[in-house]
């Protein structure tokens, strides 16, 4: 293994969802609500001929981008925009709560979208968080098993190595005091086996052609 390869940890925090801020939510509300109130004015795009209000769509869109905090923002800037040119007249014959559901129907409607939209985004954002910080878990844990497993197999290699270097002179041992032995003692056997021989040649009595070697009767 090699030692300057490092292992790359991921920290909790590098892979966070993006943050959408409330600044940026309030002004793509403005800007939605102010476009749509601007074509109704100039008679371009009417809210008569809508079947449904088109401040509706803003908030609806707003609250699945922002949560429910940019849900009620859009819905607050959509009932002040819709009551810019005052409240409506509450005829004679009208009860109040008949009137008041009239006058607040389209801003109820859009609270109520912006909640309903706004809780189901919200939930599913911490879902995804959730599940990137246990995404987040299991990669820090899976690089300090990598690492940990780094750590062993350059120790198993440094293991192995010691001990071929140890059979290694284990085996030589032998070798090696045989070539002590050999080199200490058979010079001294030879010279013996020499001086033996050269006495017993000498003490050996001559013999000439023809002559027989008599040994002496003890």
């Amino acid at each position: 293994m090699n030692n300057h390869n490092p292992v790359i940890v991921a920290e909790p925090g590098d892979a966070e969802l993006p943050h959408r801020s409330t600044g940026l939510a309030l002004a793509e509300g403005i800007a939605m609500l102010g476009l749509l109130a601007l074509l109704d004015y100039s008679r371009v795009l009417p809210f008569s001929i809508w079947p449904v209000h088109p401040f509706m769509f803003a908030v609806i869109l707003l609250s699945a981008q922002y949560g429910i905090q940019g849900g009620l923002m859009a819905a607050l800037g959509a009932t002040v925009l819709s009551h810019l040119d005052g409240w409506p007249d509450r005829p004679i014959d009208m009860a109040y709560a008949e009137y008041f559901l009239t006058a607040w129907a389209d801003s109820l409607s859009w609270v109520l979208a912006a909640l309903t939209v706004g809780i189901l985004t919200s939930y599913r954002a911490r879902m995804l968080r959730e599940q990137t910080i246990k995404l987040q878990k299991a990669t820090l844990a899976q690089n300090l098993i990598a690492a940990q497993y780094q750590v062993l197999a350059q120790r198993t290699h440094r293991l192995e190595r010691s001990l071929a270097g140890r059979a290694t002179e284990v085996s030589a041992e032998p070798e090696v005091l045989l070539a002590r032995e050999t080199g200490g003692k058979a010079p001294k056997r030879s010279r013996a086996a020499r001086q033996s021989h050269s006495w017993g040649a000498s003490r050996a009595p001559a013999t000439g052609p023809g002559q027989a070697t008599t040994m002496p009767n003890p």
